[in-house]
């Protein structure tokens, strides 16, 4: 007679090796029948429409790597806003290896308010579409096809007539609370936003608008309360005169207790000139503006240099440098502005940042950031209290800011990653 223990014990040594036979079964890549000579794909996303779980599920025909010196083709996804509120996404091709100097660019545009799954749908249509040059290099070209999916009741393309002709709107606001037994806080703002583009010209206003009230107890009978708010808004209209060439002119008015301003208002136009042609802007730009505005002020309080109001003059110079490469991308910047009536009142600013792809899984990345102060004209005379100096609620002298930051990554394994397994979200 067989025991209940030596049952259980059967039942084990059967279901055991069934259950790794099973594990291994479902743990099998999905991939192309030869995964060797599948297309090697490196992504580097910076645009909406990127679920790489997505990716994998929908587009099985590449081996996707995660670096980018075992790719055949690399793949850069910029993204800009366009003038309906939507974004012009560009998918710039770069051939590697055997595909050496077979590069191209595909750009579309996305509406406003589309969902994330709109976006990652076009995104990978697009994508299947630009690699198919590259595919009919591979021995998995003879498997593509062509399909065309015509949409209902399909006329031929004609504009039709834009009934806000090309205006878009926007209006927003939110709010927050919180609180202990010690200490409560709330906070609001909103915002307003307009705008019109065409080829030709720009316009773009916006306000802006915040206020907090935060509440301390220090002790038994003493209570801080702290208040603070600040505006902004402004309007800019712009005209496109060549591939490089812009002219603009502008105003914009603020108010902040932190800064003791009661209203600035500044009216400048402006000048700028890309070296590279616009088309190129997502991938690379150096880019020249100045300006020379007349700025009014209204002080909380009296200044440091006893003025309550005041009107200057200053002007503004700036030269920004940026790149997005297979490498990796940087950034690099140079500013400054001074008072016509005194050019000591001065304020440079510069600051740099790059990511490289230094080797095969190693990348850097770093940004540093410094400006000389020399134009706080809005100081308040009276010197800020202890508390207001903890609680940055007052704009204090200074001399110099300064910035940065300095990462390294380093990461090794497999190459390929094209299985999706979503379990417990990670």
């Amino acid at each position: 007679m067989r025991t209940p223990g030596r049952s259980a014990l059967l039942l084990l040594m059967i279901a055991v090796p069934a259950a790794i036979h099973a594990q291994k079964a479902d743990s099998t890549p999905v991939a192309p029948v030869d995964s060797n000579a599948a297309l090697n794909l490196f992504l580097d996303c910076r645009a909406p429409g990127c679920d790489f779980n997505y990716l994998r599920t929908e587009l099985t025909w590449v081996n996707y790597v995660r670096d980018r010196t075992a790719a055949q083709v690399h793949v850069i996804a910029t993204a800009l806003g366009t003038g309906s509120g939507g974004l012009e996404v560009k998918l710039a091709f770069i051939g590697e290896k055997q595909f050496i100097g077979v590069d191209n660019e595909v750009m579309y545009n996305t509406q406003r308010g589309a969902s994330g799954d709109e976006l990652r749908q076009e995104f990978t249509r697009v994508l299947k579409l630009g690699l198919v040059q590259y595919m009919l290099g591979t021995p998995f070209g003879r498997h593509l096809a062509v399909a065309y999916t015509a949409p209902p009741n399909a006329a031929p393309a004609q504009h039709d007539r834009d009934p806000w002709n090309f205006w878009v709107f926007s209006i927003g606001m939110n709010g927050s609370f919180g609180g202990q037994s010690q200490s409560s806080n709330r906070s609001g703002s909103g915002s307003l936003y307009a705008s019109r583009t065409t080829a030709a010209w720009k316009f773009r206003a916006n306000a802006n608008g915040s206020t907090s009230r935060n509440s301390y107890v220090l002790d038994d009978t003493t209570n801080y309360i702290a208040l603070s708010h600040s505006y902004s808004g402004g309007a800019v209209l712009v005209r496109s005169v060549n591939d490089h060439l812009s002219f603009g002119g502008g105003f914009g008015l603020s108010a902040s207790t932190a800064n003791n301003l009661d209203l600035a208002l500044r009216v400048a136009p402006t000048v700028e000139f890309d070296f590279f042609k616009y088309d190129q802007y997502t991938r690379k730009r150096l880019v020249l503006s100045y300006s020379v505005g007349l700025d009014r002020y209204h002080y909380t309080d009296t200044t440091i240099y006893n003025q309550i109001r005041e009107t200057r003059l200053d002007n503004q110079l700036s030269l920004s440098y940026a790149t997005t490469q297979p490498w990796g991308g940087a950034n690099a910047g140079i500013s400054g502005s001074a008072y016509l009536s005194d050019i000591s009142e001065n304020h440079l600013s510069a600051y740099t940042s790059m990511s490289v792809r230094v080797a095969r899984g190693l990348s850097v990345s770093y940004s540093l950031s410094y400006s000389r102060v020399r134009d706080q004209i809005s100081l308040a005379k009276a010197a800020a209290s202890d508390a207001e100096i903890l609680l940055q609620l007052r704009q204090l002298a200074t001399s110099y800011t300064y910035g940065g930051s300095f990462s390294l990554n380093y990461t090794f394994g497999s190459l390929f990653n094209n299985v999706v397994n979503p379990r417990f979200g990670f």
